[in-house]
């Protein structure tokens, strides 16, 4: 699993730029399916979702900076029952990075202040054992078993993460583009293939295992290290696909909230600053217009991202060798996938934030493994399904929440996949902002219950890139009002759903 790919980001799925031959293999001899989604576009309540087969509202980790309840049932729990042995590397963020010491969550930076810290490995959500990085690009030293291991392991290369130690000068107009000056084999990508790999190694081969490899990127700040930080050239990447005036057509916010060049007022805090020090709250996503950034900018940030893409691919790349090597390879069912995607620029936009825009929802999905058909699925697939679909490949009975198997699917390339798929975004700074969606093959329609005024409709066949938004189009106010309709009946308003916040993130 990788934080925040978009689906169009690797060869497999028709890039002609990204290199990424690794998953490209997958792909070919497994299931790529096209069209899988996540109803929610933040870290921590898709990765829930992913786990539970529940819909944010109903394992209640509706945004981050809310903790998932420790009863809640996870696929892990399911493995752990059926005699598989559960292990995880890397990010998890079932719990706020920044919950208070006294939650003495394993998830958080204030646990690795305990001594209760020093030997921990687990049990956490199910997984027998972890070694867990927390955060991304120069937050990760903070806490968890990687910043541990690298301050008892290189403490001089804990400095070299922070940007003043870049291998070059950065953009002045985009504060998160830099080339890490951490050594490759010293980063974290790196650290948690190294511990799969070495879990594999030590695995007894007639025990049943479930390994959960989670790598941080190519979630910004945008900070790859060598050589992945030079692998492409900026004037080779895909331009940002923008339509002059199309942000015209959609709801305000999106163009109000774009931090301004003022870094003195909390709200005009760089990403870069509130991820050291949050201060006060931010919407989540970090979300912005491109419009301050020069064209060069916008591809560096791209190129850095396609690096950090590839330096995954190397890693899976590893960890499948290791599996050939051990004679794993035919008898393991592997599954790529990521939490959420990133605008990268579309609609002169970055990051992520509360619109439901297809490069944020739609996700890469690789399944490979005995009996599964390879080719590409168009049909729709949700994170809601995983648990369902892993527990029907293996042959297990267990509590599917709102998902449904697409098992079937992988078997036979012509079953039906989804018809429709639910969607919702709780806000962390305005009420307003609260929106659900609903997701068919034909169309994407979102609603803002507290503001009649703000809508978003998308023909999504004839306009796969949500550029055009048609929400206020009398040609199309027959096909809005019948989503409108089913989306009240069977998705009602849940703006209050979810468990106490308990930090910013």
């Amino acid at each position: 699993m990788s934080d925040q790919q978009r689906a169009d980001s690797l060869g497999c799925c028709g890039n002609a730029v990204a290199r990424t031959p690794n998953l490209d293999a997958l792909a070919e001899r497994g299931a790529l399916l096209s069209n899988h989604f996540t109803p929610n576009q933040m870290c921590s309540p898709s990765r829930s979702t992913l786990f539970s087969g529940y819909y944010p509202r109903h394992h209640s980790l509706t945004r981050n900076g809310i903790a998932l309840p420790h009863d809640t049932p996870l696929l892990t729990h399911d493995l752990g029952r059926a005699g598989f042995k559960v292990n995880g590397v890397g990010k998890f963020h079932f719990q706020p990075i920044l919950a208070p010491v006294e939650y003495v969550m394993p998830d958080s930076n204030a646990f690795w202040t305990l001594p209760e810290s020093k030997s921990w490995r687990g049990p956490f959500f199910g997984f027998d054992a972890v070694d867990m990085v927390i955060g991304e690009s120069a937050a990760v030293t903070h806490g968890g078993h990687y910043a541990r291991w690298l301050a008892e392991t290189a403490p001089e290369v804990g400095k070299l993460y922070l940007p003043e130690h870049a291998l070059s000068s950065r953009p002045d107009d985009l504060d998160e583009i830099w080339k890490s000056a951490v050594p490759s084999d010293l980063h974290y990508n790196n650290w948690i293939t190294d511990r799969a790999c070495d879990f594999l190694a030590e695995h007894n081969a007639r025990e049943p295992f479930f390994l959960f490899v989670s790598y941080p990127d190519p979630h910004h700040p945008f900070s790859p290290p060598a050589p992945w930080c030079d692998l492409f050239d900026p004037d080779s990447v895909p331009v940002p696909e923008n339509i002059p005036g199309e942000l015209d057509r959609m709801p305000s916010y999106i163009c109000d909230d774009s931090p301004g060049d003022d870094k003195s007022s909390g709200d005009n805090k760089s990403y870069f600053d509130f991820l050291l020090d949050p201060g006060i709250a931010r919407e989540q996503g970090f979300m912005q217009t491109t419009d301050r950034f020069s064209q060069g900018t916008m591809a560096q940030a791209i190129a850095h991202t396609y690096g950090m893409v590839s330096m995954i691919d190397d890693g899976v790349g590893r960890i499948l060798a290791e599996l050939e090597a051990r004679g794993l390879d035919d008898d393991t069912i592997i599954i790529f996938t990521s939490d959420h995607g990133e605008l990268l620029g579309d609609h002169g936009l970055i990051r992520k934030g509360p619109p439901p825009y297809d490069q944020l929802l739609r996700i890469p999905m690789i399944v490979s493994g005995p009996s599964i058909v390879p080719g590409t699925r168009q049909q729709m697939t949700s994170h809601l399904d995983i648990r369902a679909t892993i527990l029907e490949l293996l042959g297990l009975e267990g509590n599917h929440g709102d998902g449904t198997s697409f098992a079937k699917l992988l078997h036979h390339k012509t079953a039906p996949g989804r018809t429709r798929l639910f969607g919702e975004y709780h806000p962390r700074a305005s009420s307003q902002k609260y929106n659900q969606t609903l997701l068919t093959n034909d169309w994407r329609l979102t609603i803002y219950p507290e503001r009649l005024d703000w809508g978003e409709l998308f023909d999504r066949r004839g306009d796969p890139g949500e550029h055009k938004n048609l929400y206020f189009d009398p040609a199309f106010s027959s096909i809005r009002d019948e989503l409108m309709v089913e989306i009240a009946r069977d998705w009602p308003p849940a703006p209050d759903a979810g468990g106490q916040a308990i930090a910013v993130y």
